[in-house]
């Protein structure tokens, strides 16, 4: 599914300003914009392994498990790929 690009102005210290220029070449980055835009990934990426913790945690507190067999499996991947396709 492409993204859509838009742009999005911020205003820096000429301090930060002069940080994020040297990071973003000395970290490899083509471009101060591609440093902040890795910066963000990252956050996002801990953001969402933070929740999926939380939600392991639930499951795990929510009772006694049940034992998973090949059918179990099969409808639950089935359940999974029909609520994604109803995402779409």
């Amino acid at each position: 599914m492409p993204r859509t690009i838009s742009t999005m102005t911020i205003s820096l210290p000429e301090d930060l300003k002069q940080f994020v220029k040297k990071r973003s070449v000395t970290a490899h980055y083509g471009t101060p914009s591609d440093y902040i835009r890795g910066l963000i990934r990252e956050a996002a990426k801990r953001l969402e392994q933070e929740q999926l913790e939380v939600e392991l945690m639930k499951g795990l507190k929510s009772g006694k498990g049940s034992r998973m067999t090949k059918q179990t499996w099969k409808r639950f991947e089935a359940e999974a790929l029909q609520r994604i396709r109803s995402k779409r």
